[in-house]
């Protein structure tokens, strides 16, 4: 069963383009990731935070992606200027687009 996930971060003040940037570092990374099918980075236009858009093989294979080399040193780029992180959904994807 495929597993998707909606995550909305927000940086301090003053670093939003900062975090966005390691999070499209992170969608490039994720590109190489046979189990990710999707992982789309998205500018909020109602605030200053950053909308993550994830879906995956299975959440297996999300938790594992967390594990990997690349992410978490995405990971610890961003944790000094991350404000706030929220889980706005988890679902199961129906559709490919």
């Amino acid at each position: 069963m495929s597993y998707g996930l909606i995550g909305k971060l927000t940086a301090v003040p003053g670093e939003r383009e900062t975090l966005l940037a390691i999070l499209l570092e992170a969608a490039t990374a994720m590109e190489r990731e046979p189990t990710c099918a999707a992982y789309r980075v998205n500018v909020s236009l109602d605030d200053e935070s950053i909308v993550v858009y994830e879906v995956w093989e299975s959440v297996e294979a999300h938790q594992q992606s967390l594990s990997l080399e690349t992410t978490q040193t995405l990971i610890g780029r961003a944790k000094p200027i991350l404000a706030n992180i929220e889980r706005l959904a988890v679902f199961e994807p129906r559709s490919k687009n």
